[in-house]
């Protein structure tokens, strides 16, 4: 170490071999690892871009492919004249038409409450409770120690019992106090849900209201009976274990509030354009993003000189160019009027713009329905098809991008290669300038000291 802090490896020369040979390999390495690093981020910038373009383009496939949904061009609406007594709706397909809907009775669920106990802690008597309700059956044992509350929990908790729900409410008992009645209730609306208790009293009677024969059917008080809902459509009668009556009109669900004997309620079903609106601005939006996407990435800003990643790309400017093409054809539909996009609301502006004329669109779909179905999803010549057309050999598996991103990868692959192995050069080209500097340093070294020896004899 000198004085000045410099640090010289030479010890015969006093030459910094270190730093000589070390600028010796960055002249030798740097212009040919700056060659490589660049054009590495000229294949890494290209593989975004080209996955950015890819993923863009693919959203608008699945718009269009969207379009194939056949609920979408069979939505139904159900409309209702008066809403206190009925609602509806309607899958997709239902009929179009009125009906006329009476409701006349509302189902309801069995309720049945006992006598009253002094309270839930009241024992009530043992044996066992067998319960039958809708088309299943179920029983619970009660020991003599149970009490109404242990009653209610077992009842609620008992293996098969999927029809019955056991409470207990605590009721005036008319002379200023309280008394505990267990009430059962079915869990279903419906006469065929009707709830039947038969006890085995351990006390030998099992239909005195005595023991636990005190909680049969035949000693409980009907608080509300099991019951259908009743209803007429077009004056014709049906009748349903529900409020929700599914079962009268394929695909038409009638959910009933309250009855109104005599009151009828005009039900309509008809079509729903909204998804067909929808599906179509979806459309607009994923294909305007992908233009936006496309431009950023082909365009060239005089303002910075900056060039987009795909400028001049063939694979960027053949799909857009498809495309655009695409949109502005006509198509067979069988109609005189509804014949290209424009017809429907869909075009796209001088820039690449879409956009949808919503007005333009109802009344198409108002005038000719089917044509307007024809030109979207027709399986040869509609737009979901031609799309297809035009992008599956660009987006399908092994098409165009995953080609070119295959071999840009591997071009990045020999890069990388590139790399190492020029390392592995410069490394060996640092060992041998050391090995030569080191052995000058020591001739030098030992010359010196010769000299030294010389001039001394002198």
């Amino acid at each position: 170490m000198s004085s000045s802090g410099v640090s010289f490896s030479g010890l015969g020369s006093g030459l910094d071999i270190q730093g000589i040979v070390s600028q010796l390999v960055k002249a030798e390495g740097d212009p040919q690892k700056q060659l490589l690093t660049n054009r590495q981020t000229a294949f890494n910038t290209t593989l975004s871009a080209l996955g950015q373009l890819k993923s863009s383009l693919s959203a608008v496939q699945t718009a269009t492919d969207a379009l194939q949904n056949l609920d979408t061009f069979r939505t139904r609406t159900a409309t209702v004249s008066d809403s206190s007594i009925l609602s509806a709706t309607a899958i997709p397909g239902t009929a179009l038409g009125t009906y006329q809907i009476e409701v006349d009775q509302l189902a309801a669920a069995q309720k049945m409450a006992s006598t009253g106990f002094t309270s839930g802690a009241s024992t009530v008597g043992s044996g066992t409770l067998d319960f039958s309700v809708g088309g299943s059956s179920f029983s619970v044992s009660v020991a003599a120690t149970d009490t109404l509350t242990n009653i209610r929990d077992n009842i609620n908790s008992a293996t098969g019992n999927n029809g019955v729900q056991a409470s207990i409410i605590n009721v005036d008992n008319g002379s200023g106090g309280t008394v505990s009645k267990l009430v059962l209730t079915a869990l279903n609306t419906g006469s065929s849900n009707a709830v039947t208790v038969t006890a085995q009293d351990a006390d030998g009677n099992n239909t005195d209201a005595i023991g636990l024969s005190a909680l049969a059917s035949n000693n409980l008080t009907q608080i509300s009976a099991a019951q259908d809902s009743i209803i007429k459509i077009d004056g014709m009668q049906v009748t349903s274990p529900s409020n929700s009556v599914s079962s009268a009109v394929t695909g038409l669900t009638l959910n009933l509030n309250k009855a109104q004997v005599g009151t009828s309620v005009a039900v309509t079903v008809g079509v729903d354009n909204s998804p067909i609106t929808t599906a179509l601005q979806t459309l607009v939006t994923n294909y305007n993003k992908y233009q936006s996407t496309n431009a950023s990435l082909t365009s060239y800003d005089q303002t910075s000189n900056q060039a987009g990643a795909l400028l001049g790309d063939a694979t960027a400017n053949g799909v857009n160019n498809a495309l655009r093409s695409l949109l502005g054809q006509n198509y067979t539909t069988g109609s005189a009027t509804i014949q290209n996009l424009a017809d429907i609301g869909l075009q796209v502006d001088k820039n690449g713009v879409m956009s949808l004329d919503t007005s333009k669109l109802d009344k198409a779909l108002t005038t000719d329905p089917d044509a307007v179905k024809t030109m979207l999803t027709d399986s040869t010549n509609g737009l979901s098809a031609k799309v297809d057309a035009v992008l599956n050999p660009y987006l399908q598996f092994d098409g165009v991008f995953d080609s070119r991103t295959a071999s840009i990868n591997n071009q990045l692959q020999t890069i990388s290669k590139q790399q190492a192995d020029l390392q592995t050069r410069l490394d060996q080209y640092q060992k041998s300038l050391m090995s030569q500097f080191t052995a000058m340093d020591s001739y030098v070294s030992q010359m010196n000291q010769s000299l030294a020896f010389l001039s001394k004899l002198n």
